[in-house]
């Protein structure tokens, strides 16, 4: 574990070496746990005590419905702050359940240890305060993808929000996009074949362009 995944949040030490890291004399309270792949994290409904700090492997989310259904929220790379959103909230319980899809390392922070950290370091308040917001922005554009009627009308939107002088990078696979989009894989293919035949878009290992941007936007304008 390096000092900066101690430090994640503080935008004072973000572009640092790790020879300036080690000078700083900053130190947070915190535990260390190790899970397998296909171990739970994190249950849905469980009271958030720390900040889980994500160091190693990868995770996904999911909300559990009570007759087992589960829904694939997103998929999550180290380092990343598990849940950060909802450390301080009034209802502070878990509102997905966190699955390791690999091997995984996490550092647990105390809310205590955070509050501290915070009223010390104006940097590091500054930070958690940014990810929070930029966080929410990500959520707001989840909404979003969901509020769009058909898958079609899904890749649209997605497509355009990743668009730059025609051409986009979705940086997802088919199956990924699949589980973020709550869609089956089967059917997604399936619209993103029609959508290169009818020639409104190239699409190839996530990367493509627009062909027919009007006949695009009307998926979903």
């Amino acid at each position: 574990m390096e000092k900066h995944d101690l430090l994640f949040f503080c935008t004072l030490c973000k572009n640092k070496s790790p020879e300036e890291i080690e000078k700083i004399k900053c130190a947070i309270p915190h535990t260390v746990k190790l899970y397998k792949r296909g171990e739970s994290i994190a249950f849905y409904g469980e009271q958030i005590s720390h900040l889980m700090m994500l160091i190693k492997g990868k995770v996904k989310t999911e909300i559990v419905s009570a007759s087992g259904l589960t829904l694939p929220i997103e998929e999550i790379d180290a380092p990343y702050p598990l849940a950060a959103s909802f450390l301080f909230a009034d209802i502070d319980h878990l509102p997905v359940q966190i699955v390791a899809l690999e091997k995984c390392e996490v550092i647990f922070i105390s809310k205590e240890a955070i509050e501290k950290q915070i009223a010390k370091c104006p940097s590091f308040l500054r930070g958690f305060m940014t990810f929070n917001a930029n966080n929410m922005c990500r959520v707001s554009e989840r909404l979003k993808i969901f509020a769009q009627k058909g898958i079609k009308a899904k890749i649209a939107y997605y497509i355009f929000a990743h668009e730059k002088e025609g051409s986009f990078d979705l940086k997802r696979s088919v199956s990924s996009l699949a589980d973020f989009f709550a869609v089956e894989r089967p059917s997604l293919s399936r619209a993103f074949s029609e959508l290169i035949r009818d020639g409104i878009i190239t699409y190839e290992n996530g990367k493509g362009k627009i062909l027919n941007q009007q006949k695009l936007e009307e998926f979903f304008f």
